[in-house]
């Protein structure tokens, strides 16, 4: 049976992505700070849409701008308050790496809204009704949220628990209440 050969530091077994064990603190903290608030916004995107918007095809692009439009107003937020107290002896070279970085840290919100988007686009291609699609839309959403306490426990090093997977459930009901109560204040 082949070995497999060990990934390059600072890359997982899936080539490209780093391992987050493998990241300073500051960037995994972002980066699942990133996923949380995504998959938030893009949950209250996907419950607001409605099935006549599913099969119209315009809940494709409200998943999708919901997350990109997200993405862009997190990295500018970071980039205007990276700015405060910034290095005034800082090289364009670091610079440059710090909005890679920041734009790095924030792909899980921009990335949210493909799966949603898949459906839905399978939806209005007449493949499965409508209220299916936005159904397991929300559904995969709220696991993906609800996992974020095995994810913790996973990239602290330590074994999951049914304490950390329990914390994850309370903030997907937490979240789902949230993006809830989003579309019945802003509807």
């Amino acid at each position: 049976m082949p070995r497999k050969r060990p990934s390059p530091p600072g890359h997982g077994p899936r080539g490209g992505r780093p391992d987050p064990r493998d990241l300073p603190i500051e960037h995994v903290r972002d980066r699942m700070s990133s996923y949380i608030y995504g998959n938030i916004t893009v949950l209250a995107a996907a419950i607001a849409v409605d099935p006549e918007a599913i099969r119209h095809g315009s809940a494709i692009w409200a998943v999708l701008a919901t997350a990109v439009l997200t993405y862009l107003a997190h990295v500018l937020a970071h980039l205007v308050a990276h700015g405060l107290g910034g290095d005034e002896s800082a090289s364009d070279d670091a610079r440059r790496e710090s909005v890679v970085t920041i734009m790095r840290n924030a792909n899980p919100i921009a990335t949210s809204g493909l799966i949603p988007a898949v459906l839905y686009a399978v939806a209005w291609l007449g493949w499965v009704p409508a209220g299916w699609a936005q159904t397991a839309a929300l559904v995969i959403l709220v696991v993906r949220i609800g996992l974020v306490g095995v994810f913790m426990q996973r990239f602290s090093g330590k074994q999951p628990t049914f304490l950390g997977l329990w914390g994850g459930i309370v903030l997907a009901a937490v979240a789902f209440v949230i993006g809830l109560v989003k579309v019945v204040l802003t509807h």
